[in-house]
């Protein structure tokens, strides 16, 4: 189970950013075992990072995150 909220919205992009990094690496490299574990990490993380930003969109949550 793993718990998160807005306010860490900046580290869940950087963390994206990093695997976006390393999955374009292991392509170059033909490292098709790290390609494929990282997009799966990635896949969540987009998760994540979607049911965040929709939560901002919602009156209730912006009072919530203040």
């Amino acid at each position: 189970m793993f718990v998160t909220t807005p306010e860490f919205l900046p580290q869940h992009r950087e963390q994206k950013q990093q695997l976006l990094q390393i999955v374009s690496a292991a392509e170059a490299r033909g490292q098709a075992r790290v390609v494929e574990m990282n997009r799966q990490v990635l896949g969540n993380l987009e998760k994540i990072i979607t049911s965040l930003e929709d939560d901002l969109g919602r009156p209730e949550a912006s009072a919530d995150a203040s």
